[in-house]
């Protein structure tokens, strides 16, 4: 086989096409794609390689036989540029990547970069280290540019570069599909012109997309984006670094609570003649029993979910209820936990630093940031935290921002009195403003009324009306009107910066033709959707505080703290420390998260260990007066 080159236009099928054949074009003219698979067709590529001396910039990008990194291979990887893309097979030519990383000294840009370099980076002997200062990634650009939009590269390429982009992998998964018995992107040829030209096109629509949205991102927002590539590599070396894992103690839990799952499910059959799974019929032996329902699925079936089984006291519901909760504790987490562990009893989580339109991340594989908390209904939780424990020798140490968001809502209303309040350390928040509130200068942490205040405050963050606030703060609608009354009256200012953010949003939609924000922060854009501009207050306030944090993880890196990060939950950083710098390390977490210069309040922030997650307890020591709920 010799080297192959495809001249295409996206609205056109790729097909195995003659070499140099003109296919019809739209918006990306004279793009040619090349498959390296000789020597001539290399020595090609290295000559192009060689005039990107003018821009200095290639796209790379990778196709493999799956999407866990250490565990599945890389197949192609590609590079390109406006109008070349080239495809290399990984087994015989992947030394030639490795040349070109050595020799190119220019700059590199990816969509989703961390996959790609986390998968050259985990080949065994063949693995390439990517030069991470010289990487630019489209798709954050992206999250930056078009919070609000879908934001996959060919959904991208689709709207900036060509149309047709948009259809391309529809086209390519119809091509495999059509085959006879199916390929799976394991097995797929790799000379199969539609898999190799697209995967060369992806270069070529990478390197485009740079060009759409760089200048607008250095417009807007270029602290935005080098906060976010800072940040992007942080949690890239924690989610490389792994999360250490109890497996013993996983398998033990497992096979308890599946025990009590058989033994659950026979006796309710035993007993009652239906299986734990059969909710109507459960439903009708409990109505029997005199329990009344009146709650409902969407299908307008009564409902026998987790809420409504709690509140029933019968040894029925109760067994159901246990009989559920430990087969979903086992096969959610504990199973995966075991499974997936490595030699070493690691956990590799996927980490996405733009999990959210907000710019929240999110997790995966396994997705920590949703690991179940003990309850009463739930205790059997507890286990699933404690299966999460330190490496040898070593603690892990919890550090989570408290009421981050009230805090930036008090600074960004400057609302006089909710600043005063987060200043005065030696009264909680909550307890302060819901004194003021009831007028009750007796009011204590226990005292439900905090809770209500405190439901307020969020209920006022993320645009909840009276009848959701009244029915998460368990009071009636009028009671919730005549709170909000004098909510409103005594903090007036937080009222008039949720109609000020409204009316610049309107402002910006009738002007520039989209409702935005900034972020005081960074100047990021934070969108809000034509028939939902009263959440950008929300989005304002999640972004912000996501950015805080975010920030605070760079600083820690930098104090060369990165060593021990191994997990972000929300506004908590878990890191893994050996004994004996425990205490130092306390002191240089706190020093960097705890700040009273960001913002006109104080961001503060608590400190816990513990050998396990689920046992942590408060650090006691020179933390006692940074802790906080």
């Amino acid at each position: 086989m010799t080297g192959e080159l495809v001249s295409v236009g996206l609205d056109t099928q790729l097909t195995s096409a003659t070499p140099g054949t003109q296919l019809a074009r739209r918006g990306l003219d004279d793009v040619q794609l090349h498959l390296v698979d000789d020597f001539e067709t290399a020595t090609e590529l290295m000559r192009w390689l060689g005039s990107r001396d003018a821009e200095r910039l290639i796209a790379v990008d990778t196709e493999t036989t799956g999407l866990i990194i250490g565990k599945d291979k890389i197949r192609l990887v590609q590079v390109g540029g406006h109008e070349h893309g080239w495809a290399i097979p990984w087994n015989l030519w992947g030394g030639l990547f490795h040349n070109i990383v050595q020799r190119y000294t220019g700059q590199y840009v990816f969509h989703n970069a961390p996959f790609d370099v986390g998968m050259l980076g985990a080949q065994g002997a063949e693995s390439v280290s990517m030069p991470l200062h010289r990487i630019h990634d489209t798709l954050v650009m992206s999250h930056i540019v078009e919070p609000h939009m879908l934001h996959g590269l060919k959904r991208q390429a689709g709207r900036h570069v060509d149309a047709a982009a948009a259809g391309a992998q529809a086209t390519l998964d119809k091509a495999i599909n059509s085959r006879s018995g199916g390929w799976g992107w394991d097995t797929i040829p790799i000379d199969y012109a539609p898999y190799w030209q697209y995967a060369a096109l992806d270069t070529v629509l990478t390197r485009h997309l740079f060009d759409v949205h760089a200048p607008v991102v250095q417009w807007q927002a270029p602290i935005a984006y080098e906060l976010e590539m800072a940040v992007l590599w942080v949690l890239y070396r924690m989610s490389r670094r792994g999360v250490h894992v109890d497996v013993d103690y996983a398998k033990q839990k497992y096979d308890s609570f599946m025990s009590y799952v058989e033994t659950a499910s026979a006796w309710i059959q035993e007993n009652y003649k239906v299986k734990p799974g059969s909710n109507a019929a459960i439903i009708k032996i409990l109505q029997g029993e005199g329990f009344i329902f009146d709650k409902k699925t969407e299908s307008g079936a009564f409902s026998l979910d987790k809420e409504v089984l709690g509140f029933i006291d019968h040894p029925l519901a109760a067994t159901v209820l246990n009989y559920r909760q430990l087969q979903k504790l086992s096969s959610t987490y504990l199973r995966h936990f075991i499974e997936e562990a490595d030699a070493d009893s690691l956990l590799y989580p996927s980490i996405n630093s733009l999990g959210a339109r907000t710019g929240r991340m999110s997790m995966q594989n396994p997705n920590f940031q949703n690991l179940p908390r003990r309850s009463e209904q739930n205790r059997g939780a507890e286990a699933v935290r404690n299966c999460i424990d330190a490496r040898p020798g070593n603690s892990l140490l919890f550090c989570d921002f408290g009421q981050i968001e009230m805090r930036l809502l008090a600074h960004m209303s400057r609302c006089q009195p909710m600043i005063d309040a987060f200043r005065n350390t030696e009264h909680d928040f909550f307890v302060t403003l819901a004194r003021q509130i009831f007028a009750d200068p007796n009011l204590g942490r226990k005292d439900k009324r905090r809770q209500i205040t405190k439901n307020a405050g969020y209920a006022t963050i993320y645009g909840a009306g009276i009848p959701k606030f009244a029915k998460t703060a368990g009071v009636s609608e009028e009671d919730a009107h005549t709170f909000f009354s004098r909510w409103n009256g005594l903090y007036p200012e937080v009222k008039s910066f949720q109609k000020e953010v409204d009316r610049l949003a309107w402002q910006r939609q009738r002007d520039e033709g989209v409702p935005y924000v900034s972020s005081p922060l960074t100047g990021r854009r934070h969108v809000g959707d034509t028939n939902k501009v009263y959440a950008l207050v929300n989005y304002l306030i999640q972004g912000t505080a996501s950015e805080t944090f975010k920030t605070k993880l760079v600083q820690l890196d930098a104090l060369g703290l990165g060593a021990f990060m191994t997990i972000p939950v929300h506004d908590e950083i878990i890191l893994d420390v050996p004994d004996a710098q425990l205490s130092d390390v306390v002191n240089s977490v706190s020093s960097v998260m705890n700040d009273d210069t960001m913002y006109s309040v104080p961001i503060t922030a608590s400190m816990a260990h513990g050998k396990r997650w689920g046992m942590k307890v408060d650090w006691i020591g020179d933390m006692d007066a940074l802790v906080s709920d």
